[in-house]
């Protein structure tokens, strides 16, 4: 009898052939390092830029005690304002933005009278009222000169511009205001009429400065002489160092002028071309280049005839030794 054979042994489930498959942030961010690396990421990008931001409105509020990068100065030519008034070097806060009229008028007193003589010799050449009630008078171009001495008052009208014509008879002007002769007294496009209308500022640092500006312009001076400011000597060819004076004729000088009666700008000037004394004032002339120039200027700006305008006021700017001009304000007469 044969034996039975032992059953075969049960066989256990098959093993693995690899590791389980793990889950995704399991695998690659078990400690959850991406997430969190991405909200550090952004959280530092948006504080990096709140920083910028703030940095940038504290610039914005802070102060600084000057912020132009030369300390220049809007004037006008016909005073050129290194004394009290605050122009010019020295001080003073600019006033560009003034008008003309408004601005503070020369401490010095012009008597009633001489004004009114004053007014009497340059009528031929002052414009209209205007419809707010300015005068001409009020124009400190006639203050300017009702400063001067009647002689040499005398020879700045009897000028270019300001000649007597030939006429038999008189003529009126835009005031009506008789003139001797058919010249241009009472032509609002004469050099004279232009001198008591117009109104030139600079931006100058000095008297040295100032010089060299009116250099560019191809200005001519005419400056008193000491002891006792009655004679006048000419200064042509300011860019060239030392000026020397010549004789005073107003025959050989251009029609534009401008008083400059402020005494302290005046020494400057006088020291910038290499003068020992001190005048109390100076007297520029521009050829008629620059006159007509400005008259271009002053025509386009609003498109007014020049027997329609009570004063204009420019800006003169120079740029590498060459000067420019820019109308600023214009005030028209009454129609």
């Amino acid at each position: 009898m044969s034996a039975s054979s032992p059953p075969p042994a049960a066989k256990g489930p098959p093993g693995p052939l690899a590791p389980p498959e793990e889950r995704f942030w399991e695998r690659y961010s078990p400690h959850y390092e991406f997430p969190l690396s991405s909200v550090g990421s952004v959280a530092m990008h948006i504080a990096a830029v709140l920083l910028f931001l703030a940095a940038l409105w504290l610039l914005s509020r802070m102060t600084f005690t000057d912020k132009t990068p030369v300390p220049v100065r809007g004037i006008s030519l016909a005073g050129e304002g290194d004394g009290s008034q605050g122009a010019g070097s020295g001080g003073g806060d600019p006033k560009e933005d003034v008008r003309p009229l408004d601005l503070p008028q020369n401490p010095r007193h012009v008597p009633d009278a001489r004004l009114n003589d004053v007014k009497e010799d340059i009528s031929p050449y002052l414009p209209r009222n205007t419809e707010d009630g300015l005068r001409p008078e009020d124009l400190p171009s006639v203050q300017k000169v009702a400063s001067l001495s009647d002689d040499l008052r005398r020879k700045l009208l009897q000028g270019s511009g300001g000649n007597k014509g030939a006429g038999p008879a008189g003529g009126k002007g835009v005031t009506g205001t008789p003139g001797q002769g058919s010249g241009t007294q009472g032509d609002p496009t004469s050099s004279a009429s232009r001198a008591v209308r117009w109104e030139l500022i600079f931006k100058t640092e000095s008297g040295r400065d100032y010089v060299a500006q009116l250099a560019a312009m191809e200005a001519t001076l005419v400056i008193p002489q000491p002891p006792d400011w009655k004679g006048n000597k000419v200064y042509r060819n300011l860019g060239s160092g030392r000026a020397t004076g010549e004789e005073f004729n107003r025959d050989q000088l251009p029609g534009l002028y401008f008083v400059d009666d402020d005494a302290d700008s005046a020494a400057k000037v006088a020291k910038a071309l290499g003068q020992d004394f001190s005048p109390p004032l100076f007297i520029a002339f521009f050829p008629k280049e620059v006159e007509e120039e400005l008259a271009a200027k002053e025509k386009a700006f609003r498109g007014r005839k020049e027997g329609e305008i009570f004063s204009t006021r420019f800006k003169i700017l120079i740029r590498d030794g060459k000067w420019t001009a820019q109308v600023t304000e214009q005030i028209p007469v009454r129609r």
